[in-house]
């Protein structure tokens, strides 16, 4: 062999690919959230996989469970924390759980055959531990805290062993023990939130052999160990890829390379690692990452290219460890060492191995109980082997773990009734693409620009003619910005002047040049902007609403069809309250409760401005008459406090976008006629910054943009199908969507937004390829709204009556619609030959049926003749009889 060749790991080609989904366990109301950033919410023995259920309870107290058959708690024990954040069975030993509690502050050793107390308990002096790992032997422990990486040995008089600096970041950073060997893997943050990975000697840990930064991401990060193989595999908290590191001489000085990731193409909350057993090692299947994704546990394999899939590779599968102890729990506590035998996992070799049938000898699990009516959260994914035996499960409220005796390697494929995936008719969206604008068309150099505001303030508006973002300093500076002047801006851009710090603001949709503002002095301003814009800062309004009542005023939205008709939203001490008024007249004509003392989040109309949705603070939505106030419809939404975005989807459907829980953002759907439990829900990504989301109704996209983010996301709003990403340079603080009519229909430009950042305003167009963009595509430019031009005034709305908007052609003059466009050439030439062919098949056709017609004639005459003949034999035969004398017979 080369030399060059002699020291490359045979793991190297590994490749990653996410199995089929008729593979999935899909339809299953798993959790994706946790109160816990710990949790790895799946875990999996030979023949069970456990999933922690959505919506079920958590406390502080332990349960373990056989659930061989029918599951059975067979001991009990509480821990002195709040809640279980981390569960663990002991490597070597039999009925040795340890735990961690929600606060960090120790480590509890159980003997789960004496669970009045623990065996050993471990205190954190300072920080408050973040993770544990046992090491592969059973006879040392290591914990990782903010700033720490400790060694102990829990049998030991002074269990400390020895203590190093570990990752910085506030976030929970994991430890893993690299097998028997004397190297810690650790993932954590930084102390400026970048993810890294460390590589540490247990002997020293003074520094780490290695240190290096992942990404800026905020998603935690969940190490699994093939102890085996020496690979490690990264899944990130919300991300859509697994990393997979090789490590190699682990037993002198190791090395740490990275493998090729494995997109996934689905956010991540959970994952684990399948057992060696269950693998396919015939076809060099050497690992399977069971993952937790929306409402389905998806399974990843790992396999290295073979040339050949019919001899079993063992140099791929050395002896794993098997399932049977090295040991019982009072051999371990005694202070005695064992390993776990290892058995092959060359199929030749493998054996059925008698299994414990006494269910007191039986291995336990634990599983904290449920305060809600449920008994295990475990999902089988194949009936168990017909060989008696006893398996068992521990599992807490944000960590599930999985303990079962040994059982013949057959995997069963699980009876399920196989969901449909995919749409019949593919969305005519899927391929949308953003085009940035030539730089002569941006506004740079912005100054100034205040993004000092609350998670319900649009940083950017637009008008037809005019933009407007706040700009920092006294006075309440909103700066307006002619559209049709890019280029630099000035240093100090003419602003409006609102005389206190401004809490939200509007253009008019129906008047360009008209801005309402609304600011912390409790006044709503109406402003008129010249048609050729500002020269200087304008400090008079051309109206002034005041209310006595209204405190803290947080949010205004225009009517989207009457003209001079908005209404504001303000917390007024503890009393939340929405007041619609009256432009024409100015004043308040109604005024009615937004909901609890909590706060509101985020109120947006509905498409026919008969009612308003609410977000509060206390995580209800509400939808209400928007003319009396009653309450239509309630429900429950984010689980997260942060701020939300609500926006109407249909008269009878509404999106919101906002937080469940460790910042996992998401969209929910839902129906005000029915609103018991959303229609649809879509994961976005782990992040804590705030959506602004804006949808259009006439191609039905969502489009969901974070503020400091560099990602547009676009979705299909019927079934939340992600369509492609829109990607920016610079992080972006808004967009701010212009009416329909102004894009580029020729160019099939089905939106055009300005994207702002710290420094500019960036313009782009929303494209969708299509096979001949010179016609009018008039299958996606559709009749739209027309939005500039209200369906009624102020005081028809007022007395009851609901118009709704004009609609206007977007077909640009002298453009043919493709529903009347003659066939295109090649469609036409494919149709003449099909004409062709079906001439030939019709002549062709004809002269069979000729044929057959001929051939049954010429048969019938065959038979015909055949008839005569007999005929005129049989006349020939008794003509002959009667010529015959009676003396002629014999006797």
């Amino acid at each position: 062999m080369s030399r060059r060749f002699q020291h490359v790991n045979k793991y190297r080609n590994v490749v990653g690919r996410v199995e089929k989904k008729e593979l999935w366990y899909a339809d299953l109301p798993v959790a994706t959230t946790s109160s816990s950033d710990k949790a790895g919410l799946v875990k999996a023995s030979r023949t069970w996989i456990a999933v922690k259920w959505a919506g079920s309870g958590e406390d502080g107290m332990v349960k373990l469970w056989n659930v061989s058959a029918e599951p059975t708690c067979v001991s009990t024990f509480s821990i002195p924390s709040r809640r279980v954040d981390v569960v663990s069975f002991h490597p070597t030993a039999d009925q040795v759980v340890t735990t961690l509690g929600n606060e960090g502050k120790k480590v509890c050793i159980w003997d789960a055959n004496n669970a009045d107390k623990p065996a050993f308990a471990i205190a954190a002096t300072s920080e408050p531990f973040h993770a544990f790992s046992w090491k592969s032997d059973g006879s040392l422990l290591s914990t990782s805290g903010k700033g720490s990486l400790t060694i102990w040995d829990p049998r030991a008089t002074d269990q400390r062993v020895l203590t190093g600096l570990g990752h910085e970041g506030i976030k929970g950073s994991r430890v893993v023990w690299l097998g028997e060997s004397n190297y810690l893997f650790t993932v954590g943050q930084s102390k400026f939130r970048s993810r890294e990975f460390g590589l540490w000697d247990s002997r020293n840990l003074s520094t780490p052999l290695k240190k290096s930064s992942l990404d800026q991401s905020t998603g935690i990060m969940q190490p699994l160990y093939d102890e085996d193989t020496e690979t490690m595999y990264l899944i990130g908290r919300g991300d859509a890829t697994i990393r997979s590191m090789q490590l190699s001489d682990l037993i002198t000085r190791p090395t740490i390379d990275e493998n090729m990731a494995c997109g996934t193409q689905a956010s991540l909350y959970g994952a684990t690692l399948l057992p060696k057993q269950s693998l396919h090692v015939m076809q060099a299947e050497i690992a399977r990452v069971l993952t937790v994704v929306d409402n389905a546990v998806m399974p990843v394999s790992f396999e290295v290219p073979r040339k050949q899939y019919l001899d079993f590779h063992a140099d791929l599968f050395p002896d794993t460890k098997g399932s049977e102890p090295g040991l019982s729990a009072s051999e371990w506590l005694a202070g005695e060492n064992k390993p776990v035998a290892k058995v092959s996992l060359d199929p030749a070799k493998v054996k059925t191995r008698a299994v414990r049938t006494n269910d007191s000898q039986a291995p336990i699990g634990k599983e904290p109980e449920q305060k809600a009516p449920a008994t295990t959260n475990t999902a089988s994914p194949a009936p168990p082997p017909t060989t008696t035996h006893t398996a068992s499960t521990a599992t807490s409220s944000s960590n599930i773990v999985e303990k079962k005796l040994e059982a013949p390697a057959v995997v069963r494929s699980p009876k399920k009734k196989l969901p449909q995936y995919g749409s019949v008719h593919a969305s005519a969206f899927k391929y949308i693409s953003a085009k940035l604008y030539h730089p002569s068309t941006h506004y740079d150099d912005l100054r100034g620009l205040s993004i000092d505001k609350s998670g319900n303030f649009d940083l950017i508006q637009a008008s037809t003619k005019f933009i407007g973002v706040p700009i920092s300093g006294a006075g309440g500076r909103v700066g307006i910005i002619s559209i049709d002047k890019p280029g630099r801006l000035p240093t100090h851009v003419p602003s409006v002047l609102c005389g206190s710090t401004v809490t939200n603001f509007k253009f008019d949709p129906f008047d360009p040049q008209v801005l309402a503002t609304v600011s912390d002095d409790n006044a709503i301003r109406l402003w008129k902007i010249p048609e050729a814009g500002l020269e200087d800062d304008l400090g008079e309004p051309i109206m002034t609403l005041k209310d006595g009542s209204m405190d803290k005023p947080s949010q205004i939205e225009f009517h989207p069809n009457a003209n001079h008709v908005l209404f504001s939203v303000s917390n007024d001490l503890g009393h939340p309250t929405i007041r619609v008024w009256d432009l024409d007249k100015k004043e308040v004509v109604l005024k009615y409760s937004a909901g609890p003392s909590s706060g509101v989040l985020y109120a947006a109309w509905s498409p026919d401005g008969r009612k308003i949705a609410v977000h509060g603070k206390d995580k209800q939505l509400r939808v209400l008459d928007a003319r009396t106030g009653n309450e239509l419809a309630k429900t429950k939404s984010h689980e997260g406090i942060r701020p939300s975005r609500i926006v109407w989807l249909s008269t009878d459907e509404l999106a919101s976008v906002g937080f469940g829980l460790g910042s996992m953002r998401e969209i929910l759907v839902f129906n005000i006629n029915n609103m018991e439990k959303y229609l649809r829900r879509k994961a976005i990504d782990v992040s804590p910054s705030v959506m602004s989301v804006y949808f259009d109704p006439d191609c039905e996209i969502l489009y969901v943009a974070g503020r400091g983010d560099r990602i547009v996301h676009t979705y299909a709003a019927k079934e939340l199908d992600p369509l492609s990403q829109i990607e920016g340079a610079t992080l972006q603080q808004g967009l701010a969507f212009l009416p329909k009519r102004l894009c580029n229909i020729k160019e099939t430009e089905i939106a055009r937004f300005y994207r702002l950042t710290p420094t500019s305003i960036e313009p782009y167009g929303v494209r969708v390829p299509r096979a001949r963009p010179e016609y009018f595509q008039d299958d996606i430019f559709i009749d739209t709204p027309d939005y500039e031009h209200p369906a009624q005034g102020a005081k028809s709305w007022f007395d009851g009556e609901d118009k709704e908007l004009n609609r206007i052609s977007l077909q640009p003059e002298g453009m043919t619609a493709l529903s009347q466009a003659p066939p295109p050439p090649q469609a036409a030439r494919s149709k003449a030959k099909f004409e062709l062919g079906k001439k030939m098949v019709s002549d062709e056709e004809r002269r069979h049926n000729l044929m057959e017609r001929m051939f049954s004639s010429a048969k019938r005459v065959d038979e015909e003749d055949e008839e005569r003949r007999k005929r005129e034999e049989a006349d020939k035969v008794a003509e002959e009889d009667k010529d015959v004398a009676d003396d002629e017979w014999d006797d």
